[in-house]
């Protein structure tokens, strides 16, 4: 038997109807009270917004701190910072009026984007976000914090900590820096970058080329020194949960 895409929707927001009654219900003690409840019942709709560019100069210090979301950074065709709050939310949320912004400002070196944290609980609906960051050839890359990260064409220095998601780099340049992730897999693939690279994972494995270097069969953490060209700068990969891969030709 075949289901329509349609029909699939329904029921799933009819269960999330459902259990988030359930709640409701529970949290007063097994009363309906949807009239106090409603105080606190409010729809949202949020789209995408989009930041003035700023001219930062060729070789910016770009600072991200944006722990929850997933930051998408690549380099930019004008010389300028480029910054996009892709945040999508469509429903209905129990709690304080939405405050989960972007805020962008330029700093004495460079630019500063910062997210603040929402307080809503979400009841029913959709709710997803990242956020894209396009930046100058010559810019430092500096992520404070990130729920994850997709890099590529990037050719200055980086510092890049992700405290929950992985970190995935095609086409890179960069001239080193720290690339690292409290949980998850890092993926980086160099494209014409002359690097020392020391990689280290507490679970998992390393692998360059597709070829393992390294892994303590004992205690699965793996460590391992990798030059990339003919050598150069250093770089520092790490993650405490997840494989790292190395490729050589640009691609993942």
């Amino acid at each position: 038997m075949r289901y329509s895409r349609t029909g699939i929707v329904a029921v799933l927001l009819a269960a999330e109807v459902f259990i988030g009654g359930a709640i409701l219900w529970t949290l007063r003690g097994g009363h309906w009270m949807w009239q106090a409840q409603a105080a606190g019942l409010h729809h949202v709709s949020h789209g995408a917004r989009t930041f003035a560019p700023i001219d930062a100069g060729n070789a910016p210090h770009v600072v991200i701190d944006d722990p929850d979301t997933r930051v998408v950074i690549s380099p930019s065709s004008d010389g300028k910072v480029h910054v996009v709050d892709d945040t999508h939310t469509v429903g209905w949320v129990w709690g304080t009026p939405a405050s989960n912004t972007v805020s962008v400002a330029k700093t004495a070196d460079g630019v500063s984007i910062t997210r603040r944290g929402a307080e809503d609980i979400a009841i029913i609906g959709l709710d997803f976000q990242h956020t894209d960051v396009q930046v100058p050839p010559g810019a430092f890359v500096d992520v404070q914090r990130c729920g994850g990260a997709d890099l590529s064409g990037l050719s200055g220095q980086v510092r890049v900590h992700s405290v929950d998601g992985s970190i995935k780099g095609r086409e890179l340049r960069i001239t080193g820096g720290q690339i690292d992730t409290d949980e998850g897999r890092v993926r980086l693939a160099f494209a014409g970058a002359n690097l020392n690279v020391h990689a280290s994972t507490q679970d998992g494995s390393i692998r360059l080329d597709g070829k393992r270097l390294a892994r303590d069969e004992d205690s699965d953490s793996a460590v391992a020194s990798v030059q990339i060209g003919t050598g150069g700068e250093p770089l520092d990969v790490s993650s405490k949960d997840g494989s790292i891969y190395i490729t050589t030709n640009g691609a993942l």
